[in-house]
């Protein structure tokens, strides 16, 4: 999840700690909310903090900005000086600063309302305001209370009786709510209500001459609370404090106890009463208020989601940073501002009118909209909204929390479609969880297997598929991919449900989160089955072949053999027919002569080419480093060059790996050819390379004929010759296509008819 955050700024921070003080290193105040500044107008800015406030609580031994820090996250109680205004909250580090966040403690309406302060300026959430309620009607009853007491006592002027006015004084608590009692002016209680009684479950037995304290007092008591309460008693002063009481079964409850003393004509305390009145939800709500204050407030610092406030009419009141990175708009261009028409929201769209309509009435509720953000680009929001209320309870706007998904919807949308591609997929798809139990198969791996879905969902591949034939080394390969998070490729044999064996190609890998780590794997299995029969089924052919080709290799040495040796006797007895009747033939008959030892020539070298073309891809290859240039320079000292014929080197030859026979016998043909079939009067060969990254790419060029366009196409053809030199075998352009391809290489020509040709031969390094 992302981290929260809120960025307020002062106006917005000051309704909610409308009473808060910024302190800086140097205990000097940097800030203070605007109802604070209102009560104490003495404060100013880069004032020393302790020149203007006292810290009640906690008890400090040293005041300074360390010891201020090391009381954070607990209850602050600061006294204004030359003033009787008390502040409760807390300490809260901000930067290199200190925040104090509380609300002052008023016991009256009065010390509000002399202070020119209205509700306004408390924070709407801030529980003092229901308190002071509390309080305003507490001082109502008391008013009252002593209101009845004047008359009471100034009936006991006119009665003699003063039982008779105690009965009176009676009557008028019997009827308070709250708890009532009286005690003697040593505290010893001598009356109680029957509210009293109610509240704490005493009887009257189990009060009466005792005193307060030790009726109300349990070891959750605050015993500051009790010390103040006596002091004020015994002085014969007027107490109002918030304390725990005990109740007979143990218990205890929170109360509100008011006392009020009882005076003679000289001043003299006779009586005293108090009134206990049970504050236990008050207390309760103002401890939840404050969990929730705390909530809030660590929710609003943290928050990074966009925050707006509009009123009835959709105008922007408040927005958050967050919303103004969203919206690309200014906090300056957005308040005031009407925020449909803003974010380029149609007027007639019914989902956001029907959720306006629903604030009115009081609806909180969370949907999604498309909106066009400052730059023009489209974002689609996740809107959480509730109405706003006044002080009164009316609904005046609402406030909608904003979370740009825009990301998250191309993101479904490619799951989507991602999906589909995955379920119509030929192959079978397999999703699996991190340490590999199946959570997802299309229908092509269920068609595949025969197993449904719920059959397959929680198992482990290998446990289910595997059978006699399966390999277990290729199973552990699987298992320590997945494991470990790698990729896997194999090819395995599994067994369908009905237990047919079926050959499968397997490829897959894991799948990471954000935080590099693996949440599932997934993988595509083929069907290779009849693929692997066909492979099979070519091994076996590939085995005969080779068995055949042996055959015919040794069949062919031997035909050569014996094809040779009379052509070598016919050539022979040519020779000696010719030298033994020399003068004996015509010039006819020698001509004659002279074709058949040419057609034997031809027909040796047409054995030979044959044996060297069966040759080329049997005979054992070294890998060795031959230097191309020294290769080329020997090809020219040993073949036959005319003196009309040139062969030039135009650059250094590079040294290349291959097998020397091979690399000559390509040179070789390529340089003879280019001699043999010149028309020309001086023939000119050139012989190139250029060297990449990659490759070498040799070049042999020729000023002969050329090469029409419809012959280029079979030059490379065994037996195939456009030439009408009576020599050509048609295997030397053949021989060489097959070294260039022996070497996983490349051949192919540029010619034109009168003006040469350019062989192109590219070899891999």
């Amino acid at each position: 999840m992302h981290k929260l955050e809120f960025n307020f700024g002062e106006l917005s921070f000051n309704k909610f700690f409308p009473f808060f003080i910024l302190i800086d290193p140097n205990l000097s105040i940097q800030g203070i909310g605007k109802s604070l500044a209102k009560i104490a107008p003495q404060i100013q800015i880069t004032d020393s903090f302790f020149n203007h406030f006292s810290i009640v609580r906690p008890y400090l031994e040293e005041l300074s900005y360390t010891t201020l820090v090391e009381n954070q996250n607990q209850l602050i109680i600061l006294k204004l000086k030359n003033d009787e205004i008390v502040l409760r909250g807390q300490l809260e580090s901000l930067d290199q600063n200190l925040l104090f966040v509380g609300t002052p403690w008023f016991v009256s309406m009065e010390q509000v309302l002399d202070r020119k302060l209205t509700i306004h300026d408390f924070a709407l959430n801030d529980p003092l305001l229901d308190l002071l309620h509390v309080l305003n009607n507490q001082n109502n009853t008391t008013q009252e209370l002593k209101e009845s007491l004047i008359t009471i006592k100034e009936q006991s002027k006119r009665l003699e009786n003063k039982s008779e006015e105690l009965k009176r004084l009676s009557l008028v608590a019997s009827t308070n709510e709250n708890g009532v009692l009286f005690t003697k002016p040593d505290g010893t209680i001598f009356w109680c209500n029957e509210a009293y009684m109610k509240l704490t479950g005493f009887s009257k037995e189990d009060v009466i001459g005792k005193t307060p304290i030790e009726v109300g007092r349990t070891e959750f008591t605050d015993r500051e609370s009790l010390r103040t309460m006596a002091e004020l008693f015994f002085e014969g002063s007027i107490f109002d404090l918030e304390i725990v009481h005990a109740k007979k079964d143990g218990t205890y409850f929170w109360t509100r106890t008011k006392g009020q003393p009882i005076v003679d004509s000289f001043g003299n305390v006779t009586e005293y009463f108090a009134i206990i009145e049970d504050i236990t939800l008050k207390k309760h709500y103002e401890e939840s208020l404050k969990k929730e204050k705390e909530k809030y407030s660590s929710i609003i610092a943290n928050m990074n989601l966009g925050l707006v406030e509009v009123d009835q009419n959709e105008n922007i009141i408040l927005a958050n940073n967050s919303f103004c990175k969203m919206s690309g708009y200014t906090q300056e261009e957005l308040i005031g501002r009407n925020a449909p028409k803003l974010l380029k929201i149609d007027a007639e769209n019914k989902e956001l009118n029907t959720r306006i309509e629903n604030r009115k009435q009081g609806i909180s509720d969370t949907y999604e909209l498309n909106v066009i953000n400052k730059n023009g680009e489209k974002r689609h929001l996740l809107i959480s909204g509730a109405p706003n209320y006044g002080i009164n309870g009316e609904v005046v706007g609402s406030i909608g929390i904003h979370l740009d998904i825009t990301d998250q919807k191309k993101q479904e949308e490619q799951l989507y479609l991602l999906s589909l591609i995955a379920e119509k997929n030929l192959n079978g798809v397999l999703v699996c969880d991190k340490i590999g139990r199946i959570e997802w198969a299309n229908s092509s791996f269920l068609e595949m297997t025969g197993y449904s879905l719920n059959e397959l969902i929680g198992q482990y591949p290998g446990a289910l598929l595997n059978g006699p034939e399966t390999n277990p080394e290729t199973l552990e390969y699987l298992k320590n991919c997945i494991i470990e998070g790698l990729p896997f490729s194999c090819e395995i044999k599994h067994y369908t449900k009905y237990g047919e064996k079926q050959w499968v190609s397997i490829n897959g890998q894991s799948l990471y989160n954000k935080e590099n780590e693996i949440i599932k794997s997934f993988a595509i299995i083929e069907n290779i089955t009849s693929r692997k029969e066909l492979e099979e089924l070519r091994e076996e052919l590939l085995e005969s072949l080779a068995v055949s080709n042996k055959e015919l290799e040794d069949y062919a040495h031997i035909v050569s053999h014996d094809l040779k040796s009379p052509l070598r006797s016919i050539h022979s007895l040519l020779s000696w027919i010719k030298e033994d009747n020399d003068k004996e033939f015509s010039p006819q008959t020698l001509s004659y002569f002279s074709m058949i030892e040419n057609k034997v020539e031809k027909m040796d070298y047409l054995i030979e080419g044959i044996l060297t073309y069966a040759k080329i891809d049997k005979i054992h290859i070294t890998n060795e480093k031959i230097d191309s240039n020294e290769i080329i320079e020997n090809i020219i000292q040993i073949i036959d060059i005319p003196e009309n014929a040139q062969v030039v080197i135009n650059n250094k030859l590079p040294i290349i790996r291959g097998d020397r026979f091979r690399v000559q016998q390509l040179f070789q043909n390529l340089i003879s050819n280019a001699i043999n079939h010149n028309d020309k009067a001086q023939c000119l060969i050139e012989i190139d390379c250029k060297e990449s990254n990659e490759n070498y790419i040799f070049t042999i060029k020729d000023n002969g004929p050329g090469i029409s366009k419809e012959q280029q196409q079979g030059i490379f053809t065994i037996f195939q010759s456009y030439s009408k030199d009576e020599k050509s075998t048609g295997l030397g352009l053949s021989i060489v296509k097959k070294v260039v391809e022996s070497y996983q290489g490349e051949i192919w020509i540029e010619s034109e008819l009168t003006k040469g040709t350019t062989f192109f031969i590219k070899l891999n390094k």
